[in-house]
C-alpha cells in the first residue's frame, strides 16, 4: 500500500440532515474529496522535463484513447496529441538538484485565521453558539407529528441560519484539522476539533425537527419550501427517499448526541493511535507516515524493511484496531436494524453507502461484475511487473515500487525526481490543454500557498483536498513531497479535487456537495491528462515501459486492491450481522482470503494486517470507503475519452459535468453528459477495454525493451 492515506475527523450518521453539511464536510476533509492516494498512480513526466532537469528519462506511452468508450476496440492515432504535448516544458533548476533533498511547500492558512486561539476564531465559535440557541427557539415551534401544519417561512428562516452556522463552524473545523494534519500531537488542535464536534452535535440536534419535517411533510408543503430555496431541491428530494427510515425526534437526537463520544470517537481513537505509532526500520525509529513513504523506494530491501516495520507496529495495536472495526460495524448494523424495524423492511449494510454515493444497487452490481470479469487483467499486470524485475511474483511491499531500469536503459540514471515548482509547471502545462483557465488555476494554487507538502515526524499520514467554507478556497495536503512519480501523481490528483471545488465557487453551497464516487472524476481526470497529453514525447521502449508501469499500477489498484477491500468489508458485515465479534486473528484470515480471491497466485504472500494498517476501514462518516474509487477511475476514463470527440468544446462540457455532480444522482449525471446507462454492465466493460489496451501497450514496450515474458 502506498504511503498516502486520507485524514478524517468527525461526521454524523448517514441519515443526518442535509442542512448541516458544511460542518460534516469540513470534519472529514470536504465530503469525498480527501483521497487516499493509496493506489492511484498515473504520474507521468516528460522527456523534455527530464532533459532540462538532467535527470532520468520520462515515462511515456502510445495513445490509447478511444473516441467512444463503449467501442469494442481501443485504437486511436496519437497525432491529435502532438501539438498539445509540445507546449509542455519546465525551467531547468540548479545543476545539483538531483543530489539535493527535494521538499514540498508549507501552506498559508492565515486568510482563514491567524492561529487556533485568535480572536476571529473564538468569535466564530461564540457566534455559532448564539445561532444554535436561535435555531433551538425556532425549531421548537415545529411539530414533527403534524408536518402538514409547518410554517414554511419558519422552515426557510431555519435553513438560512443553519447554513450560516454551518459555514462558521466548518471553517473552524477545517482550520483545526489542517493544523492537526501538520502536527498530529497538537493538543490545541485536538481540543478545538473536540469543541467543533460538540457544537456540530448541538447544531444537528437543534435543526433535527426542521430536517424531519422536510423528510416527512406532504409533497405540496415541500414544494412551497423549495420555491424559496430552490438550491436545496436535490438534497431535500434525496433525503426524502429514506423518509420511511426516520426514527422519532427523540431517537434521532439521541443517535446524534451519542455519536460524538460513541461512533465517531472510534475513528478519533484510530487517528490518535496512528499519529503516535512508531516504526523501527532497520534500527531507525520513525512514524508510520515516513515509513509508508519508503514503500516507493527503488531499493527493494528498504521497501521490505519498511513494510515489515509497519506490520510489526500495528500488530502491537491489533486489539485496539479490531475493537474499532467491531464497534463501527456493530453501531451501523444496530442503527440499520432499528430503522428497518420502523420502516417494516430490511436495511442492507450497503444501503447507507449507496445512498451516500447517490447510486443504485444495480449500478454497483454492474460495475462489480465488470471488475470481477477483469480480474485476470489485473493479475496480468502484476505478472508483467514481476517479469520486468526478473521475478516470478511480487511481494505486497513491491506494489508501489517505481519502474526498474532495464538492461536496455541507462543504468546511470536513477528514478526521475521533480522539484515542487517544476512539478507544478508540468501539471499546469498538461491540464492547460483542456483549457487555459485550468492550468492557470494550478499555478495560482501554488502561488497562493494553498498546498502543504513539508516533511515532519508529527504529520498525519495522508493526502487530501479540503476547503474553507467562508473563503470558498481549496487547500491541498500531502504528508510529504519528495518529487517522486507517485508524489507528482498525488499532487495532480488532489489539484483535480481542488479544481472541482474551484469551478463550483459561485454556486449555492447546497449544490456543491458531491459524493465520493463523482468526486474522483476530476482527480483521476487530472492524473490522466498529466500523463496522456505528454504521450508523444516518448522516444524509446524503455520510456514507454516506464510510463505504462503506472497504468499497470492503477489497473492493479482499481481492479484488484479496491475490490479486495470491498470483499473484506462485506465479509466483516456478514459476520457481525450474525452476531460474531471478530478477533485480530479472524480479521487477518478474512483479509488474506479477500486478497487471495482477487490477487490469486501473483503475490509471494498476502497482506493479512491490511485491515489494521489501512485507515479507510476505520472511518466513521463514510461507509464502504472502497468501491467509489473504482467507480471514479472507470468513470473518469470514459469522461476523458470524450475529450477527443469534442475537441475545443470539451472544456465547457467538462466544467458543466463537474458543476452537476452536486445536484444529480450518479445515474443522472452520466445519462445527461455521456448519454449512457451505468446500470448496464457494458458501460463498465467499455472502460475495462480502455485499460486492456493500455496494458497491451505496456507489454509491447516490455518486449521491445528485451524483457523475457
Amino acid at each position: 500500500e502506498q504511503r498516502l492515506y486520507k485524514r478524517q475527523t468527525h461526521t454524523h450518521v448517514a441519515l443526518q440532515s442535509h442542512q448541516n453539511k458544511e460542518i460534516t464536510d469540513a470534519m472529514h476533509c470536504t465530503s469525498m474529496q480527501h483521497t487516499s492516494r493509496a493506489l492511484l498512480r498515473t504520474a507521468n513526466i516528460t522527456k523534455r522535463a527530464a532533459a532540462s532537469l538532467r535527470l532520468a528519462p520520462s515515462t511515456c506511452r502510445p495513445s490509447l484513447k478511444v473516441p467512444a468508450w463503449h467501442l469494442k476496440t481501443c485504437r486511436a492515432p496519437m497525432s491529435h496529441l502532438s501539438w498539445r504535448a509540445r507546449s509542455v516544458s519546465v525551467d531547468a533548476p540548479d545543476a545539483d538538484v538531483a543530489t539535493e533533498a527535494i521538499v514540498g511547500p508549507a501552506w498559508n492558512n492565515s486568510d482563514a485565521y491567524g492561529s487556533l486561539n485568535c480572536e476571529e476564531l473564538t468569535a466564530d465559535l461564540v457566534e455559532v453558539e448564539r445561532l444554535v440557541g436561535e435555531l433551538q427557539t425556532l425549531c421548537a415551534t415545529l411539530d414533527v407529528t403534524a408536518c402538514d401544519t409547518a410554517d414554511v417561512e419558519v422552515l426557510v428562516k431555519v435553513s438560512k441560519i443553519n447554513q450560516e452556522a454551518g459555514i462558521l463552524l466548518g471553517n473552524v473545523a477545517v482550520y483545526a484539522n489542517c493544523e492537526l494534519s501538520v502536527n498530529g500531537k497538537s493538543q490545541e488542535a485536538k481540543q478545538t476539533l473536540a469543541q467543533t464536534r460538540s457544537l456540530s452535535s448541538k447544531l444537528s440536534q437543534a435543526v433535527q425537527p426542521h430536517s424531519m419535517v422536510l423528510r416527512l411533510a406532504p409533497e405540496a408543503l415541500v414544494q412551497q419550501y423549495l420555491e424559496q430555496v430552490p438550491e436545496e431541491a436535490f438534497a431535500v428530494e434525496h433525503a426524502r427517499r429514506l423518509k420511511d427510515l426516520t426514527l422519532s425526534l427523540e431517537e434521532e437526537n439521541l443517535v446524534t448526541a451519542l455519536g460524538v463520544d460513541g461512533h465517531s470517537a472510534w475513528g478519533q481513537l484510530y487517528n490518535s493511535i496512528s499519529a503516535a505509532l512508531s516504526c523501527d526500520v532497520d534500527g531507525e525509529k520513525m512514524g508510520v507516515a515516513k515509513a509508508a513513504g519508503m514503500l516507493s523506494n527503488p531499493d527493494r530491501s528498504k521497501r521490505l524493511a519498511a513494510w515489515k516495520a509497519i506490520q510489526a507496529a500495528w500488530r502491537g495495536q491489533e486489539e485496539a484496531a479490531a475493537g474499532i472495526l467491531n464497534a463501527l460495524a456493530g453501531w451501523r448494523l444496530e442503527l440499520n436494524r432499528r430503522r428497518g424495524a420502523k420502516a417494516g423492511r430490511e436495511v442492507h449494510y450497503l444501503d447507507g453507502a449507496l445512498h451516500q454515493n447517490r447510486m443504485s444497487r444495480a449500478t454497483l452490481d454492474a460495475m462489480m461484475q465488470a471488475i470481477t470479469e477483469a480480474k485476470g487483467l489485473g493479475q496480468r499486470c502484476l505478472k508483467l511487473q514481476a517479469a520486468a524485475n526478473g521475478m516470478t511474483s511480487l511481494h505486497p511491499a513491491d506494489l508501489m515500487a517505481p519502474p526498474p531500469v532495464l538492461a536496455s536503459g541507462d543504468a546511470t540514471k536513477g528514478p526521475l525526481r521533480l522539484p515542487f515548482d517544476s512539478a507544478i509547471k508540468v501539471i499546469a502545462d498538461a491540464v492547460n490543454t483542456v483549457g487555459p483557465s485550468v492550468g492557470t488555476f494550478v499555478q495560482d494554487a501554488s502561488d497562493r500557498k494553498w498546498i502543504e507538502g513539508t516533511e515532519g515526524d508529527s504529520k498525519m499520514p495522508g493526502a487530501y483536498c479540503t476547503k474553507f467554507p467562508k473563503l470558498r478556497e481549496p487547500r491541498v495536503y500531502l504528508s510529504s513531497y519528495t518529487g517522486s512519480y507517485q508524489h507528482v501523481s498525488t499532487l495532480a490528483h488532489e489539484l483535480g479535487h481542488a479544481f472541482h471545488n474551484h469551478v463550483m465557487r459561485d454556486m449555492p453551497l447546497p449544490e456543491t456537495r458531491y459524493p465520493m464516487n463523482l468526486a474522483e472524476t476530476a482527480s483521476i481526470f487530472f492524473e490522466t491528462v498529466v500523463g496522456d497529453q505528454l504521450l508523444s514525447l516518448a522516444a524509446t521502449p524503455q520510456e514507454r515501459m516506464q510510463y505504462g508501469w503506472y497504468d499497470a499500477e492503477s489497473a492493479v489498484a482499481f481492479l484488484l486492491n479496491i475490490p479486495a477491500r470491498f470483499d473484506f468489508e462485506c465479509a466483516l458485515y456478514e459476520a457481525r450481522s450474525a452476531g460474531r465479534s471478530l478477533t485480530p486473528e479472524e480479521l487477518s484470515e478474512m483479509m488474506s482470503a479477500a486478497w487471495e480471491g482477487r490477487y490469486g497466485e501473483t503475490l509471494e504472500e498476502m497482506d493479512p494486517m491490511f485491515w489494521a494498517t489501512k485507515l479507510h476501514f476505520h472511518l466513521t462518516g463514510i461507509e464502504f470507503y472502497n468501491f467509489p474509487y473504482s467507480f471514479g477511475y472507470l468513470f473518469a476514463l470514459g469522461v476523458y475519452a470524450k475529450q477527443e470527440e469534442m475537441g475545443e468544446a470539451f472544456h465547457d462540457a467538462y466544467v458543466a459535468l463537474l458543476r452537476d455532480t452536486g445536484r444529480m444522482t450518479a445515474e443522472e449525471v452520466v445519462q445527461k453528459h455521456l448519454g449512457t446507462d451505468i446500470e448496464d454492465v457494458e458501460f463498465w466493460r467499455g472502460s475495462i477495454r480502455i485499460i486492456e489496451a493500455k496494458i497491451d501497450a505496456f507489454e509491447a514496450a516490455l518486449k521491445e525493451s528485451g524483457v523475457q515474458l
